[in-house]
């Protein structure tokens, strides 16, 4: 092992260390004040066994800090402060040690000196800690939430736009994902690998490893072939235990420095997108289908009901980083009949910010389908490989933006099409292997020519 990797090894021993000192010396300071006011006797030998651990495993944080240093991964100004700051704590945690030790009964001036030090060290301690948290987390970390709280500027932020003509490849779409998925290790406090995303120069500087973007070439570029990477893969970014980029996501990032050439000005409608690529901002923008004017305005989602649905089986994809809006797949995974209830009750609380449902081969029943009717934005719905009706079609009341219906390898017939043909976004539906014939599904087709059945025949 080189010597650079053998010193950043230990280096990352570091957070794990520090917070010894922190316990220690918080224990040996409230000791001495419990013991003074009277609520604790005897307790000096514990004082001086707790201010003695404090003070080495200070100095062995203050070394393995001084190795995680190194890494160039931290700005300097601030790496510079929290290290004095931890070499205050260390020294003065000593000198209070060695005159809780050397004294044995203080007089008047000794134990203005003592606990005045004492003083100074839950001082350096808090702001030791305070700095190192700003490093690791990023300086508002603590006031991120913090109510009536200054916004701060960020200078590659854009006013939110109503009309998809107007949007910004670069900024109302690339820079929102970075800023939600990379910002937090890469910025002007933290630099991991040395890069930084908070401004174009940034962009253009990239990091250690490469060139962050070159234009037209995605698999030269760095930022793409690390979100890219395969999920156990040590150089994945974001890293394990982050939140890694959806597809969709990366389809943005890969449109940008392919075809948008990784211009910062660009407007999207000008490089002419697919309709993959405009869907996907039309959610991440948060604007509706219909000429890019109606707004989707979907609640937060809290974890817990997200984990509801995870423990019964189902995969829950958030379509674009900030969008509240839910793909939604349970693929394979049988409802048993004594947790069905569960999944309707789990469905439910996610019922107004799904937008894709995929519950493909699960042995769902007609009355399953009752919990679908009142989801409002669900756009997407596959039902494949399940034995239901059109008994349980008929129950699907209250879908009102429901546009691609999937019913391969059910037992439906053309009531079900008759059904679902007033529904006013429909455009698609699955129907192979299902009980409606080749004349009937002639005549539907006819009949219906606002809808796509697609029969596989």
């Amino acid at each position: 092992m080189e010597e650079s990797n053998l010193i950043l090894f230990f280096g990352r021993f570091h957070p794990l260390l520090v917070h010894l000192p922190i316990g220690f010396l918080m224990i040996a300071v409230l000791m001495e004040v419990a013991e003074r006011v009277g609520w604790l006797a005897n307790v000096r030998n514990a004082i001086v066994f707790a201010l003695l651990l404090g003070v080495v495993s200070a100095v062995a944080a203050s070394v393995l800090g001084f190795m995680l240093g190194t890494s160039g991964d931290y700005s300097p100004d601030m790496l510079d402060a929290h290290m004095w700051a931890g070499i205050v704590t260390t020294v003065v945690s000593a000198v209070a040690l060695v005159l809780k030790v050397g004294w044995e009964n203080f007089t008047k001036r000794q134990t203005q000196l003592y606990l005045g030090l004492l003083a100074l060290v839950m001082t350096s301690l808090s702001a030791t800690g305070h700095l190192g948290g700003n490093m690791t987390h990023g300086s508002d970390y603590l006031t991120y939430y913090m109510p009536f709280k200054p916004k701060t500027t960020d200078p590659l932020a854009r006013p939110k736009v109503t009309d998809i003509q107007q949007a910004q490849l670069f900024g109302d779409l690339v820079h929102p994902i970075i800023t939600n998925k990379c910002k937090s290790c890469h910025n002007q406090d933290k630099k991991k690998g040395g890069l930084s995303l908070s401004s174009i120069e940034d962009y253009l500087k990239g990091g250690k490893h490469g060139s962050l973007i070159v234009a037209g070439d995605p698999s030269s570029s760095e930022l793409f072939h690390r979100v890219t990477l395969p999920s156990d893969h040590e150089e994945i970014m974001p890293p394990d235990g982050k939140t890694p980029l959806t597809k969709e996501e990366i389809a943005i990032i890969k449109f940008w420095l392919e075809t948008g050439n990784a211009d910062f000005d660009t407007l999207l409608v000008a490089l002419d997108p697919d309709e993959e690529i405009s869907n996907i901002a039309l959610l991440q923008l948060q604007l509706g289908a219909e000429a890019g004017q109606s707004q989707l305005d979907l609640d937060t989602v809290s974890l817990d009901k997200i984990e509801r649905l995870t423990a019964l089986g189902y995969e829950v994809r958030e379509l674009a980083a900030g969008s509240h809006a839910y793909e939604v797949t349970l693929n394979g995974t049988k409802i048993m009949k004594e947790n069905r209830l569960h999944h309707h009750e789990a469905l439910g609380l996610l019922k107004n910010n799904i937008l894709s449902l995929k519950m493909r081969n699960c042995d769902l029943k007609d009355i399953d389908l009752e919990i679908l009717s009142d989801m409002p934005v669900l756009q997407h719905l596959d039902l494949s490989q399940n034995t239901i009706s059109d008994s349980g079609i008929q129950s699907l009341q209250h879908l009102p933006q429901l546009k691609c219906l999937n019913l391969y390898a059910t037992q439906v017939t053309t009531l079900t099409i008759e059904h679902v043909a007033a529904w006013p976004q429909l455009s698609t539906v699955y129907i192979w292997q299902t009980n409606i014939d080749k004349e009937s599904l002639a005549s539907l087709r006819e009949t219906h020519q606002n809808i796509n059945l697609i029969s596989g025949s």
